[in-house]
């Protein structure tokens, strides 16, 4: 894993299945890649972890929730199956981003560059677009820091339009836990933190 400052360089030809989505590709901005290197230093006491981009959810889930995933749903269906967010097989069309970890603070920040695929109103991302992202930043916080793995309930409150192509900055951090139960808040900010775009809290479930 990197851990120095990156340029941005034209995508490799790995497989689909095999590359990580989450390393900085040509259509990221000067901004995306700016943020992602601020936090790839963070990374380098150990304090902060990368989150692979993968294709697959099977890439990232722990073995022993797959199996348990495994029992109620058909193999060949898991193995057929692709991430929603990988709909676009080409960069910048599509959701672009990279999520980071902090174990010790139970938090994760999500750096989100949508492309036009994710058009709403002319030129704005859509609300669903930007809902997905929220919960996908919420349940790899709820995953990697709690073990919890299934969304319960999630309450977005929308405070102001994205414009695609711009840079969403999430954040997101458990607050607390009771038996299965994981609660949790996130915020999705502008790449400066100056314009708050949406807020949620949620409830994760952890496996029986």
């Amino acid at each position: 894993m990197p851990s120095q400052p990156v340029t941005v360089s034209s995508s490799n030809h790995l497989q689909s299945d095999i590359k990580d989505y989450s390393l900085p590709n040509a259509s990221w901005s000067p901004v995306m890649v700016g943020l992602y290197n601020e936090f790839m230093e963070k990374t380098v006491d150990g304090s902060w972890t990368r989150l692979p981009g993968c294709w697959r959810s099977v890439q990232f889930l722990k073995e022993k929730d797959l199996a348990r995933i495994a029992k109620a749903v058909p193999v060949q269906m898991i193995e057929d199956a692709r991430l929603f967010l990988r709909i676009a097989e080409m960069e910048r069309l599509g959701f672009e981003y990279v999520i980071f970890h902090n174990d010790s603070e139970k938090k994760c920040v999500c750096l989100f560059q949508p492309g036009p695929l994710l058009e709403g109103l002319p030129g704005i991302v859509h609300g669903g677009a930007l809902g997905t992202m929220i919960d996908t930043t919420l349940f790899m916080t709820a995953y990697n820091s709690a073990n919890a793995v299934f969304t319960g309930t999630m309450t977005i409150t929308f405070k102001s339009p994205v414009i695609l192509g711009s840079v969403v900055r999430l954040e997101a951090k458990v607050t607390g836990a009771e038996g299965r139960k994981v609660f949790l808040f996130c915020e999705a900010q502008s790449s400066d933190r100056t314009t708050l775009f949406a807020e949620a809290s949620a409830i994760f479930f952890q496996m029986k």
